[in-house]
């Protein structure tokens, strides 16, 4: 074969590739300094929650499950920051529900957990694509405009969440 062929065998196979990955479907993968991506999940107590609604609020969100250990153990510091937290705040807790046993186990936790803050079920793990969540918990700092100004991997104390928001 000659190097002419070798060369056309070679872009062909380039131009094949880049279609294909053209067509691959893009992950909103959302950092600090982008906005918030929008959406709508049922919460634990069936109403529906838009995350746009909550534009003009400091919204603090983060995504658990009821069997991460990490989670359990954030769960009081949560409560406790959520008692705590002023007017301006939301704290929304985004339950991984489509990685669960069944979303009645997860509403028996919060019950039993006494969780009062909005948990929004992801059932289909939709937000959880949306988000690029590799691990848990995770927590975002999202500011009144809907920008992120924070994402947390790993565990938050109720006293790391106020010295985040105190400086919004």
């Amino acid at each position: 074969m000659n190097k002419k062929r070798c060369y056309q065998i070679i872009f062909f196979l380039f131009l094949i590739i880049g279609v294909a990955l053209s067509n691959v479907p893009k992950v909103s993968a959302v950092n600090e300094g982008e906005k918030a991506s929008d959406f709508t999940l049922e919460s634990n107590s069936n109403k529906s929650i838009r995350l746009e609604d909550l534009k003009g609020k400091i919204v603090v969100m983060n995504f658990w499950t009821t069997w991460c250990t990490y989670c359990q153990e954030e769960i009081s510091e949560l409560q406790t920051f959520y008692k705590e937290k002023g007017e301006d705040v939301e704290l929304i807790a985004v339950n991984l529900t489509s990685s669960e046993q069944s979303k009645q186990g997860v509403l028996q936790f919060i019950n039993q957990s006494n969780i009062p803050f909005i948990v929004p079920m992801d059932v289909n793990g939709e937000v959880a694509k949306k988000y690029n969540i590799i691990g848990i918990p995770t927590t975002f700092i999202i500011d009144k405009k809907g920008m992120i100004t924070k994402k947390i991997l790993g565990p938050v104390t109720a006293d790391m969440l106020q010295q985040l928001i105190d400086q919004l």
